[in-house]
C-alpha cells in the first residue's frame, strides 16, 4: 500500500528544490532526491541516492520530477516507466497557488506559488507553473511545457507540448503557440507560432527555428 504522503525526488538541482518547496507545502514528506552525479550527499536535510532501485519498496512512494528542462523531464519519465513500470506521480500545487474547481491538472504537474489557474483551463501532465505564472480561462498547455516565473496567457491560449514560455512573457487572448517552441522572456505574443521555433520581442517575432531538445535555459 502506497505511503500517501511520501515522495521521491528525481533530480537534486535547483528545480529540485524547488519542487520539494511546492511539496512539503502541499502536505508531502520528501524521503529521498535520486541523481546519480549527487549521490551520498544531503539535499535539505535529504539522503540523495544514486538511483530509485536503491530505494526498497519504492513502488509504494509518491514520484515527483526534479527537472526543469522539459525535453530532459520527458526523456527521463519515458525512461523510468521503460525500466520500472508504473509509478505514481501526483499533481503538486502550492497552497498558495489559486486553481479553479472547473479546471484540471495533469499528473505531475508542478504548480509554484501564487501561481494562477482560470476556469476551464487544462494543464497537461508534466507541465510546470512557475512562481507568478497565471493561466486565465479556457487555456490548454500541453505535456511537458513550462511558464516561467510571472508569465501570463490571456483567455484561450493554447501551447504545445514541451513548448518554454520565459520570464514575463505575455501571450495574448485566443493565440495558439506550437510545440518545442521557445518564447524569450518579456515577450508579447500577439500571433500564432508554429513548431519548432524561436521567438522574442514586443510584439514577438519569430527569430530562428530549433530543434527538439535544445537547450533553452
Amino acid at each position: 500500500m502506497r505511503n500517501m504522503n511520501s515522495l521521491i525526488i528525481v533530480g537534486s538541482g535547483g528545480h529540485a528544490v524547488s519542487v520539494a518547496n511546492v511539496a512539503i507545502a502541499a502536505g508531502f514528506t520528501v524521503r529521498y532526491f535520486v541523481d546519480s552525479s549527487s549521490s551520498g550527499r544531503k539535499l535539505l536535510g535529504v539522503d540523495v541516492v544514486s538511483a530509485i532501485d536503491d530505494i526498497q519498496n519504492f513502488h509504494e512512494y509518491n514520484f515527483a520530477l526534479g527537472i526543469g528542462d522539459n525535453c530532459a523531464r520527458e526523456v527521463v519519465y519515458e525512461k523510468l516507466i521503460s525500466s520500472h513500470g508504473r509509478l505514481h506521480f501526483p499533481p503538486l500545487i502550492h497552497s498558495s497557488a489559486v486553481v479553479s474547481t472547473f479546471s484540471v491538472i495533469g499528473i505531475g504537474a508542478v504548480l509554484m506559488p501564487h501561481s494562477v489557474v482560470g476556469p476551464s483551463s487544462r494543464i497537461g501532465s508534466f507541465c510546470i507553473l512557475n512562481t507568478s505564472a497565471t493561466v486565465d480561462h479556457n487555456c490548454v498547455t500541453e505535456r511537458f511545457s513550462s511558464l516561467a516565473p510571472r508569465a501570463t496567457f490571456g483567455g484561450d491560449v493554447k501551447v504545445g507540448q514541451r513548448s518554454a514560455i520565459l520570464l514575463g512573457a505575455v501571450v495574448k487572448h485566443g493565440v495558439s503557440i506550437g510545440k518545442d517552441v521557445v518564447v524569450g522572456a518579456n515577450s508579447y505574443v500577439n500571433q500564432n507560432l508554429p513548431d519548432s521555433v524561436v521567438a522574442f520581442g514586443t510584439p514577438a517575432r519569430i527569430m530562428r527555428s530549433r530543434q527538439t531538445g535544445e537547450p533553452y535555459m
